[in-house]
Protein backbone atom coordinates (compact mmCIF):
# COMPACT_ATOMS: atom_id res chain seq x y z
CA UNK A 1 0.00 0.00 0.00
CA UNK A 2 3.11 2.31 0.76
CA UNK A 3 3.93 1.62 -2.32
CA UNK A 4 1.62 2.49 -4.33
CA UNK A 5 0.70 6.19 -2.65
CA UNK A 6 4.64 6.86 -3.16
CA UNK A 7 4.45 5.53 -6.73
CA UNK A 8 1.29 7.99 -7.17
CA UNK A 9 2.74 11.12 -5.65
CA UNK A 10 5.42 10.72 -7.77
CA UNK A 11 3.55 10.41 -11.10
CA UNK A 12 1.50 13.97 -9.37
CA UNK A 13 4.63 15.96 -9.19
CA UNK A 14 6.34 14.46 -12.19
CA UNK A 15 2.77 15.47 -14.16
CA UNK A 16 3.12 19.15 -12.65
CA UNK A 17 6.31 19.38 -13.38
CA UNK A 18 5.70 18.65 -16.59
CA UNK A 19 2.45 20.73 -17.12
CA UNK A 20 4.69 23.81 -15.35
CA UNK A 21 7.68 23.19 -17.91
CA UNK A 22 10.30 24.79 -15.72
CA UNK A 23 10.66 26.22 -12.52
CA UNK A 24 10.78 29.30 -11.51
CA UNK A 25 13.21 29.32 -7.71
CA UNK A 26 12.06 32.66 -7.15
CA UNK A 27 10.09 32.16 -3.45
CA UNK A 28 13.86 33.90 -2.06
CA UNK A 29 12.19 37.44 -3.44
CA UNK A 30 8.63 37.14 -1.52
CA UNK A 31 10.43 38.50 1.33
CA UNK A 32 11.95 41.07 -0.06
CA UNK A 33 9.31 42.57 -2.09
CA UNK A 34 6.50 45.39 -1.21
CA UNK A 35 3.89 43.21 -3.33
CA UNK A 36 4.02 39.42 -4.61
CA UNK A 37 1.35 37.34 -6.69
CA UNK A 38 1.66 34.01 -7.05
CA UNK A 39 -1.35 32.45 -9.59
CA UNK A 40 -1.11 28.95 -10.53
CA UNK A 41 -4.18 27.89 -12.33
CA UNK A 42 -4.22 24.40 -13.61
CA UNK A 43 -5.69 22.71 -16.67
CA UNK A 44 -8.66 21.05 -14.92
CA UNK A 45 -9.42 25.13 -13.41
CA UNK A 46 -9.20 26.31 -17.07
CA UNK A 47 -11.62 23.96 -18.43
CA UNK A 48 -13.77 24.45 -15.51
CA UNK A 49 -13.55 27.95 -16.53
CA UNK A 50 -13.95 27.44 -19.88
CA UNK A 51 -17.65 26.45 -19.11
CA UNK A 52 -19.11 29.46 -18.33
CA UNK A 53 -17.74 31.32 -21.49
CA UNK A 54 -20.53 31.74 -24.16
CA UNK A 55 -19.62 29.81 -27.54
CA UNK A 56 -22.64 32.10 -28.89
CA UNK A 57 -20.31 35.01 -28.26
CA UNK A 58 -17.51 35.61 -31.13
CA UNK A 59 -14.63 36.09 -28.69
CA UNK A 60 -15.33 34.05 -25.39
CA UNK A 61 -15.80 31.04 -28.18
CA UNK A 62 -12.21 32.44 -28.88
CA UNK A 63 -10.84 32.14 -25.12
CA UNK A 64 -12.64 28.88 -25.12
CA UNK A 65 -11.19 27.62 -28.03
CA UNK A 66 -7.55 29.15 -26.95
CA UNK A 67 -7.90 27.55 -23.31
CA UNK A 68 -8.88 24.50 -24.53
CA UNK A 69 -5.13 23.18 -25.72
CA UNK A 70 -3.67 25.04 -22.26
CA UNK A 71 -2.60 22.29 -19.24
CA UNK A 72 -1.72 25.40 -16.90
CA UNK A 73 -0.98 29.11 -16.44
CA UNK A 74 1.79 29.93 -13.65
CA UNK A 75 2.41 33.69 -12.89
CA UNK A 76 4.92 34.88 -10.54
CA UNK A 77 4.93 38.93 -10.32
CA UNK A 78 7.07 41.33 -7.56
CA UNK A 79 7.09 44.69 -6.61
CA UNK A 80 9.81 46.20 -4.69
CA UNK A 81 9.90 49.61 -2.60
CA UNK A 82 13.59 50.09 -4.21
CA UNK A 83 15.92 49.59 -7.42
CA UNK A 84 17.87 46.07 -6.95
CA UNK A 85 15.84 44.35 -4.92
CA UNK A 86 16.57 41.60 -7.21
CA UNK A 87 19.72 41.14 -9.54
CA UNK A 88 20.38 39.16 -12.79
CA UNK A 89 21.44 36.18 -11.43
CA UNK A 90 17.83 35.47 -9.96
CA UNK A 91 17.22 34.98 -14.16
CA UNK A 92 19.47 33.44 -15.10
CA UNK A 93 18.72 30.25 -13.79
CA UNK A 94 15.03 30.49 -15.47
CA UNK A 95 17.09 31.65 -18.80
CA UNK A 96 19.41 28.44 -18.51
CA UNK A 97 16.22 26.33 -18.57
CA UNK A 98 14.47 28.23 -21.51
CA UNK A 99 17.55 26.94 -24.04
CA UNK A 100 17.37 25.51 -27.22
CA UNK A 101 16.06 23.01 -28.75
CA UNK A 102 13.01 22.97 -26.54
CA UNK A 103 12.63 26.46 -26.40
CA UNK A 104 13.85 29.29 -28.24
CA UNK A 105 13.77 32.89 -27.31
CA UNK A 106 11.87 34.65 -29.86
CA UNK A 107 11.92 38.38 -28.35
CA UNK A 108 14.03 40.39 -26.93
CA UNK A 109 13.59 44.06 -26.09
CA UNK A 110 15.84 46.27 -23.20
CA UNK A 111 15.55 50.10 -22.44
CA UNK A 112 18.59 51.44 -21.46
CA UNK A 113 16.21 54.41 -20.41
CA UNK A 114 13.96 53.65 -18.20
CA UNK A 115 15.83 49.94 -17.26
CA UNK A 116 12.84 47.87 -18.89
CA UNK A 117 13.83 44.30 -20.37
CA UNK A 118 11.03 42.08 -21.75
CA UNK A 119 12.16 38.37 -23.10
CA UNK A 120 9.60 35.81 -24.97
CA UNK A 121 10.52 32.26 -25.56
CA UNK A 122 8.39 29.41 -27.17
CA UNK A 123 8.54 25.97 -26.53
CA UNK A 124 8.08 23.07 -29.67
CA UNK A 125 7.21 19.73 -29.33
CA UNK A 126 6.62 17.93 -32.76
CA UNK A 127 6.43 20.88 -34.32
CA UNK A 128 3.69 22.29 -32.30
CA UNK A 129 4.03 25.27 -29.95
CA UNK A 130 3.92 23.62 -26.36
CA UNK A 131 4.83 26.84 -23.72
CA UNK A 132 5.29 30.32 -24.27
CA UNK A 133 7.32 32.05 -21.44
CA UNK A 134 7.63 35.70 -20.59
CA UNK A 135 10.22 37.07 -18.52
CA UNK A 136 9.31 41.25 -17.87
CA UNK A 137 11.43 43.33 -15.60
CA UNK A 138 12.36 47.09 -14.58
CA UNK A 139 14.31 47.84 -11.47
CA UNK A 140 11.66 47.42 -9.29
CA UNK A 141 9.24 44.89 -10.74
CA UNK A 142 9.87 41.42 -11.89
CA UNK A 143 7.24 39.33 -13.84
CA UNK A 144 7.47 35.53 -14.93
CA UNK A 145 4.81 33.71 -17.08
CA UNK A 146 4.78 30.29 -17.97
CA UNK A 147 1.62 29.20 -20.45
CA UNK A 148 2.26 25.30 -20.55
CA UNK A 149 -0.05 23.28 -23.31
CA UNK A 150 -0.51 23.88 -26.43
CA UNK A 151 -0.72 27.30 -27.64
CA UNK A 152 -2.54 27.90 -31.00
CA UNK A 153 -0.98 31.46 -32.12
CA UNK A 154 -3.63 32.26 -34.90
CA UNK A 155 -6.31 32.00 -31.86
CA UNK A 156 -4.23 33.94 -29.99
CA UNK A 157 -3.55 36.73 -32.58
CA UNK A 158 -7.27 36.59 -33.44
CA UNK A 159 -7.64 37.99 -29.70
CA UNK A 160 -6.04 41.26 -30.94
CA UNK A 161 -8.36 44.38 -30.18
CA UNK A 162 -9.81 42.23 -27.52
CA UNK A 163 -9.93 41.48 -23.55
CA UNK A 164 -6.44 44.29 -23.42
CA UNK A 165 -4.58 41.95 -26.19
CA UNK A 166 -3.31 44.65 -28.50
CA UNK A 167 -3.80 44.28 -32.20
CA UNK A 168 -0.83 43.55 -33.94
CA UNK A 169 -0.74 44.86 -37.71
CA UNK A 170 0.23 42.16 -40.17
CA UNK A 171 2.77 43.34 -43.35
CA UNK A 172 1.01 43.78 -46.20
CA UNK A 173 0.70 40.41 -48.04
CA UNK A 174 2.03 38.26 -45.21
CA UNK A 175 0.12 35.79 -43.05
Amino acid sequence: MKRTGILLCCTALAAALCAQQFKFHLEHLVAKASNSVDLSVGGATLKFAAKFLDASDPDEAKVKKMINGLEGIYIKNFEFKRDGMWSEADLQEIRQQLRAPEWERILGYKSAEDGENDEIFVRTENGKISGVAIIASEPRSLTVVNIAGTVDLDSLAELGGHFGVPKLEKAPGKK
